[in-house]
């Protein structure tokens, strides 16, 4: 094996670590405003049919889980002087920032013509141009650092600026729509694109700016790989495909809260408005409790942080059964979902990071590229195959955005995907964590790596 390693062991500073946390709250605003807003927006804003834009998430999904993975290969074979991931950040910042806005610029081109629109923007800034700055800057993680507890620490603060830009979508987009002329009004929603872009740009560029990947492996093999043996070594890599399962399963939890939370707001408790409340009161506690994740992980493990984790989400998420029209309660289960979520949030990339060391270690061949963006394909499709899902099943229970009263079939619909569903993925998730067992193995994988000069 060829495959040697050079690794300056500088400690990371404060400065840096919050850029490339900047990153991900960049990524947040732009995800969380796709995922979670857009939908409402095509359908009570545009009155378009939730079932056709369910399809056409549907698609954008699948087609990404390709884009992804062929993002994670071409991170692979990356070779510049800014590194392997940099470079993509700053090519992709502005056009990002630019087709977010085309989102919400939807022309009054009649039925038809407003569905090929959206399918061409929505799939324009999901499918293409997310992926090409988003893979690479989560691979950027393992490239940042070798030391465990290094890597532990700017996901702390990764974790901490992601939950910043969710509480920002969250707390502020319905509030800011309806300032700025109501969620009915197409041209408030421009507004706020507008806004919300040019933050993500300016820390997608601060990210670049003041990031500096230090592990580098040589290519000798790495060049000579196939797209499918690289595929290979993923899948032979089994705490990788934990971690992809259980990242999949808290996505589709988390995003049939998200796709529906909306109408659940505006149909169940009364008010849309306190929709963005309700997300704000489960980001807050995970801003508070992520910074002590660090310290907590380096006494107990990741595995153990993550698992107990899972099942204080599952509390929370069970708990609203009680009471789940009150908005006074459900702030409350909110809370101990947020703790709950921000011990998954805060350690799962991390433990990615994690599995490629154990990858190399195995097969001895490392595919960074390949296995974060085969994880992330994992997430995209249970984001977009969720939303998807909701939203057929709202318009096949009779759903109708512009009307003032929705059918009892279309209640229960969304009571279901926002209380029910998300509890069956948190108990998978607390299954997988169960079984895994590499945070013991990883202090001997790393010695014998550095033993061998990899």
């Amino acid at each position: 094996m060829s495959n040697k390693s050079s690794m300056k062991t500088e400690k990371i500073g404060l400065l840096e670590k919050i850029s490339y946390g900047g990153g991900d709250l960049a990524s947040n605003i732009i995800l969380v405003l796709a995922s979670t807003y857009v939908s409402f927006f095509y359908t009570d804003a545009l009155g378009l049919n939730p079932a056709i834009i369910g399809s056409i998430i549907m698609f954008s999904r699948f087609a990404d889980g390709f884009t992804d993975v062929l993002m994670g290969y071409l991170i692979d074979k990356t070779k510049s002087k800014h590194g392997k991931c940099r470079p993509w950040i700053l090519w992709l910042s502005i056009p990002i920032a630019t087709a977010m806005v085309l989102i919400f610029m939807v022309p009054n081109i009649g039925g038809a013509g407003k569905y090929v629109y959206v399918a061409i923007t929505y799939n324009l800034v999901v499918t293409f141009l997310y992926t090409m700055i988003n893979i690479p800057y989560g691979t950027m993680t393992s490239l940042l650092s070798r030391d465990q507890h290094e890597r532990m620490s700017i996901n702390v603060v990764r974790m901490t600026m992601a939950q910043i830009g969710s509480l920002i979508i969250n707390s502020l987009t319905l509030p800011f729509v309806n300032a700025a002329g109501g969620s009915g009004n197409q041209k408030s929603w421009i507004i706020v694109s507008v806004v919300y872009s040019i933050v993500a740009a300016f820390s997608f560029i601060a990210c670049f700016v003041n990031t500096k990947e230090r592990v580098t492996v040589a290519q000798e093999k790495q060049e000579k790989l196939s797209f499918g043996k690289s595929l290979s070594v993923c899948v032979q890599n089994k705490y990788w495909l934990m971690l992809v399962a259980v990242f999949l399963f808290f996505i589709f939890a988390s995003t049939f809260n998200g796709a529906v939370g909306t109408y659940y707001a505006k149909y169940i408790i009364g008010d849309e408005n306190v929709m963005g409340y309700l997300m704000s009161i489960m980001t807050l506690p995970a801003i508070v409790f992520i910074p002590v994740l660090a310290p907590l992980t380096k006494k107990i493990g990741k595995r153990n942080a993550a698992w107990i984790g899972s099942f204080v989400s599952l509390a929370g998420q069970a708990l609203m059964l009680l009471n789940p029209a009150s908005f006074s309660w459900l702030i409350v289960c909110n809370v101990i979902k947020g703790i709950g979520n921000a011990t998954l949030n805060g350690t799962i990339f991390a433990m990615v990071a994690d599995t490629i060391e154990y990858g190399h270690w195995k097969s001895g061949i490392r595919v960074e590229g390949m296995l974060y963006s085969s994880m992330t394909f994992g997430a995209k499709f249970a984001s977009g195959i969720g939303n998807s899902i909701a939203l057929s099943v709202l318009g096949k229970a009779g759903y109708d955005g512009l009307a003032a009263v929705q059918t009892e079939s279309a209640l229960e619909a969304i009571r279901a995907f926002y209380l029910y569903v998300p509890m069956a993925f948190m108990v998978a998730i607390c299954v997988i964590y169960a079984l895994y067992k590499l945070d013991g193995m990883y202090p001997r994988i790393i010695k014998e790596l550095t033993e061998k000069g990899e």
